[in-house]
């Protein structure tokens, strides 16, 4: 009722242009506060030094990022010569500081250390400089630590460039028919539909090779209503997903704020496949965006349990569609708009 009278009292002396200049630009300023955040959490999490003794995943990424340098090292093209150094001392000081935390040996990231070094050091041997032995000797002795050699972890691989028109038929017919379904069936989805799903999506290209996307599974009800509550996309349909999916990057995995867009870029590209891959099981679903302020952002992490150095790029409801659903036509701009030619 107030608020009523001051605006016909605004508008009677032609100051409501003004009143509502104004209440943007506080609503404006106002926002300037989640950017304050966005620096504060980004200065805590992104960071590889000073980090407590059990952060995995920082030095998970860091192991990733330094040995996937000799990785690629290993598949430019021209003639072979030297290359390396950096970052294959500092792929061994990483081993040696994964044993001494206790990470597990049977890690896939650490096997994979091993057989980018053995690639390494073949290389070298056919390109070896005069400064090098104390490095070679330092890969040897580290390589004599684990005589298991790991076949299905042997890199650089030759690249399989063929694919055939029916592949690629095929999968213009997935991608047509990926449609964001808002109606579901009570049916239960299989753990088993979903872990291949996510296991197709970790081929997703990533900084780095850095992979620093998780996939946080919730099928009961009461938990999924909770956090759906706190996402203003998701009225009307919400609650007939008997799946949801909350797709997170772990910040940890980025070594400072200049890679703080990174964590969405590769939470994208992840999600994209995630959401093929489900469809090709015969699974539908619908993104929902994480559009929200703070306030909400930290609650959704502590509904879900998820830890605060992750962060969430997306819901994504799924099911098996109700079979007599509609989805919306969604034309797509034209070509021109999109195709542009530099």
């Amino acid at each position: 009722m107030i608020k009523k009278i001051i605006k016909r009292i605004l508008s009677n002396f032609g100051l409501m242009g003004a009143y509502e200049a104004s209440r943007e630009n506080y609503h404006r300023l106002r926002k300037l506060k989640f950017y304050f955040r966005d620096a504060i959490i980004s200065l805590r999490d992104m960071r590889w030094t000073g980090q407590a003794e059990d952060r995995y995943w920082a030095a998970s990424a860091e192991l990733l990022f330094q040995y996937h340098k000799l990785e690629k090292g290993l598949c430019m093209p021209g003639p072979k010569r030297f290359f390396g150094y950096d970052p294959a001392t500092s792929t061994l000081e990483l081993l040696d500081a994964w044993r001494q935390r206790g990470y597990s040996t049977d890690n896939p990231i650490y096997q994979g250390a091993f057989e980018a070094l053995h690639a390494y050091r073949e290389r070298i041997e056919q390109t070896y400089p005069d400064n090098v032995e104390l490095l070679t000797s330092k890969i040897d002795t580290e390589l004599a630590k684990n005589q298991i050699r790991f076949p299905q972890l042997k890199t650089p691989v030759p690249f399989g460039a063929e694919i055939s028109e029916q592949a690629i038929g095929e999968f213009e017919c997935l991608v047509q028919a990926r449609r964001s379904v808002r109606s579901y069936q009570l049916r239960p989805v299989p753990n088993e539909i979903v872990i291949r799903a996510i296991q197709s999506a970790q081929l997703s290209p990533s900084a780095c090779n850095r992979q620093p996307c998780r996939v946080h599974v919730y099928a009961e009800r009461k938990r999924i209503d909770e956090l759906l509550s706190l996402q203003n996309g998701n009225r009307g349909f919400g609650h007939t997903a008997p799946l949801l999916l909350v797709l997170t990057a772990e910040a940890s995995c980025f070594f400072d704020a200049s890679e703080r867009y990174e964590p969405y870029i590769d939470g994208g590209l992840f999600g994209m496949s995630l959401l093929l891959s489900l469809q090709a099981q015969g699974i539908s679903s619908c993104c929902l965006n994480w559009c929200v302020e703070p306030m909400q952002d930290i609650k959704a992490h502590e509904c879900g349990d998820i830890p605060s150095s992750e962060r969430i790029i997306m819901y994504i409801a799924a099911g098996y569609a109700e079979l007599e659903t509609t989805v919306p036509r969604s034309p797509r701009r034209g070509i021109q708009d999109v195709f542009v030619v530099h």
